[in-house]
């Protein structure tokens, strides 16, 4: 007969598990290489932005818009770092038709992003 958690069981264990001095210790202790990682990735994140935001004032796209294009440029460009090749571009096909469906945005500007972020186009 299979043992079927409830929420209560789960949070027991969250709580037995939890314990602030170990943790505190285990950030101190990876401090300096969070740092320099957070650094390196949030830099890379500002040169991709730095990339978007001339397409995007070229065509006059602000507000909310804006943010929603920042973000899927910020997604196509994590997941190119992380899958190259065809792999990389079935993910950033499937970013962009989440994208494109569920915020509104235009397939062209997409393109356009994925092309300065991640050097190639899909075709169609």
């Amino acid at each position: 007969m299979p043992f079927y958690k409830s929420g209560l069981d789960m949070f027991r264990k969250y709580q037995a598990k939890y314990n602030p001095t170990v943790i505190g210790t285990r950030f101190t202790d990876v401090q300096a290489i969070a740092l320099e990682r957070a650094q390196e990735g949030l830099n890379a994140l500002g040169a991709v932005r730095d990339l978007v935001r001339p397409i995007l004032d070229e065509r006059g796209i602000s507000g909310t818009l804006r943010a929603a294009y920042l973000a899927f440029a910020a997604k196509v460009w994590r997941h190119v770092m992380r899958s190259k090749g065809d792999a990389g571009k079935k993910i950033v096909d499937g970013l962009k038709a989440y994208f494109v469906t569920g915020y509104g945005l235009d397939p062209a500007v997409c393109d356009e992003i994925i092309s300065v972020v991640a050097g190639y186009v899909i075709a169609y």
